[in-house]
């Protein structure tokens, strides 16, 4: 019989991995599951994780307010029991979201206390170079939104020098397209012609959210339509949309549309744009068709599991 400690990490790790394929309703519930055990067994680190599990989720669904609040949530519970060296993955999730609503000087200040909390208590949790090397993404990122190149460069170095030391990869599409849009905006396009191979494949990490990838995706398309090169810009989309139609994807599909959106748009099609707007609308009615056919699903086991531990005499 599994333990109530193994019980929660089945759900902690359940509840991750549906929120790196965006399921995220039922991410949640099993976070929240793992949340509630890690809590009755004072396991800590745990708890914090499960918590941080549940601001990303809120993250990407769009619920600022519930995600501020496990943010906030977390905060407490840190000063409280003393705990530090873990205040930087609540930070990142703030600084991230800023990044997606395009506040960027608001992301480089979360961003900034993200890696001040590594640099000063990293070492007093169980922190692994990932966390860094994420740290220094978002910096670079957002700098490069507002045209400070040089501290762009200092992170993007910074971040590839983490990852190649410790062999990460979770984030090699990510540092490609840092990579390629400073140099595009230093005025050296031939840069980005010679390493076109590292866009090559586009394949997702399981290690990263959809959010994540889709940002990668944007910041190539950003800068192949800055060269004037839409062709490539399209080839992105393109790519994305074949990984969409062969794993038949539903969440896929539709950030494919949006994809093909901003390409259009940027180079004035409009007729293609036209064309566009039309699969997105598609697309989202798809994609909230599968998600009532999942919740149709749930909705009924549950159903099933509630009659099947009631009393015969009670039915």
């Amino acid at each position: 019989m599994a333990s109530t400690e193994q019980i929660a990490n089945e759900y902690y790790q359940k509840g991750v991995n549906l929120v790196h394929i965006n399921n995220l309703e039922l991410g949640i519930d099993n976070l929240n599951m793992a949340k509630s055990i890690y809590e009755e067994l004072g396991d800590s680190t745990n708890y914090i994780m499960a918590l941080r599990g549940l601001a990303v989720a809120y993250g990407i669904m769009g619920y600022d307010s519930k995600m501020l609040y496990k943010c906030l949530n977390a905060f407490d519970y840190l000063d409280k029991n003393k705990i530090k060296g873990a205040k930087h993955y609540f930070y990142t999730i703030i600084c991230n979201r800023y990044m997606v609503l395009g506040d960027y000087d608001s992301g480089i200040n979360y961003g900034k206390m993200a890696m001040q909390d590594l640099e000063d208590y990293g070492t007093e949790f169980e922190n692994d170079p990932k966390t860094y090397l994420v740290a220094c993404l978002n910096l670079a990122y957002s700098y490069l939104h507002i045209h400070r190149l040089s501290e762009a460069e200092t992170y993007i170095k910074r971040a590839t020098e983490i990852a190649h030391k410790n062999d990460v990869h979770y984030h090699d599409l990510s540092l490609a397209a840092l990579n390629a849009n400073l140099h595009y905006q230093l005025g050296d396009t031939a840069y980005v012609n010679e390493h076109l191979s590292d866009f090559a494949g586009f394949m997702k990490s399981p290690e990263i959210t959809l959010q994540d990838y889709m940002e990668d995706l944007k910041l190539l398309i950003e800068t192949f339509c800055g060269m004037n090169e839409f062709d490539r810009a399209e080839a992105v989309a393109k790519n994305l949309d074949s990984s969409a139609t062969i794993s038949n994807n539903a969440n896929l599909k539709l950030e494919t549309a949006k994809l093909y959106m901003m390409v259009y748009k940027r180079t004035g099609d409009s007729d293609k744009y036209h064309q566009a707007c039309v699969r997105y609308a598609e697309e989202s009615l798809a994609c909230e068709a599968a998600k009532t056919a999942e919740h149709l699903i749930e909705m009924d086991t549950s159903i099933a599991l509630s009659i099947a531990d009631t009393p015969v005499e009670l039915i």
